[in-house]
């Protein structure tokens, strides 16, 4: 049986997702395999927590209150918070616990599982270490209001980035999002260690991408194309955009329609 690493990082009010997140994932996300959740807060789940569940210690630097989850702060929230840019240096705290599973599995706190089973064979690539999602909103043809042409896709276009993509650099016109990837383990860590240092670096040199962490890895997919399994956009599908403006139809539910009520209460 494979071993599978569900990543859920969720300070402050984001750990409210994690109960429906554990069910659905638990019921429908391969259950032909092991799970064991590992879980990044600054919270508490109770006393009662499955043995499939670990609980990782994670303060944030900044104070984060109701109202930075606010749209109009979703930059700063992005580039201050665990949940941001400091994921990847986060998550590298649980590497030696995990050196004994198969895949790691990231998905952003606000995902749940669509009442329909996700096989292995729908998920994962034997055949490639790496793996994200292609975005239901920025990529030609799968939305309504997606762009028109692969220039208008949201690459990072300071070259001073390290995680810059020229318009000449897009191989085709997929562009991942940042809330599923993943890969075997321990070759995920060779991607996690490379996006935290690039991030490191361009924060000293006062370098803040238009995508935060999706910037990065997009750069990562380029650099390593031959080696990197690109899910289909219905793993990720907005929860909070009418289904008739898509083209597929959701087998994981992100950003769900009620995501600001749950966020401010």
């Amino acid at each position: 049986m494979k071993k599978i690493v569900v990543n859920f990082i969720g300070t402050g009010n984001y750990l409210k997702f994690f109960p429906k997140y554990y069910e659905t994932f638990m019921e429908y996300f391969v259950p032909e395999c092991y799970k064991h959740f590992f879980v990044f807060t600054d919270g508490e789940l109770g006393n009662d927590i499955p043995e499939n569940i670990t609980l990782v210690p994670s303060e944030e630097t900044v104070k984060i209150t109701k109202s930075d989850y606010s749209s109009s702060n979703w930059y700063n929230l992005m580039h201050k918070s665990i949940g941001g840019l400091k994921r990847f240096g986060e998550i590298k705290k649980i590497k030696e616990q995990i050196l004994d599973y198969d895949w790691f599995v990231y998905f952003d706190a606000d995902m749940h599982c669509y009442p329909k089973i996700i096989t292995y064979d729908e998920f994962f690539n034997d055949q490639k270490d790496y793996f994200g999602v292609q975005h239901p909103t920025q990529n030609i043809g799968m939305f309504e209001y997606c762009p028109s042409n692969k220039d208008q896709f949201p690459f990072e276009r300071n070259q001073k980035s390290l995680s810059s993509v020229k318009v000449e650099e897009q191989i085709d016109d997929i562009y991942i999002q940042g809330c599923v990837w993943g890969g075997k383990i321990p070759e995920i860590f060779n991607m996690i260690e490379e996006l935290d240092e690039k991030i490191i670096i361009d924060i000293e040199n006062n370098i803040i991408t238009i995508a935060h962490d999706e910037s990065y890895l997009n750069r990562f997919r380029f650099d390593n194309i031959k080696n990197f399994h690109v899910l289909s956009p219905s793993f990720a599908k907005p929860g909070d955009i009418p289904s008739n403006q898509f083209n597929f139809s959701a087998r994981i539910i992100h950003s769900p329609h009620d995501k600001k009520i749950i966020l401010n209460s």
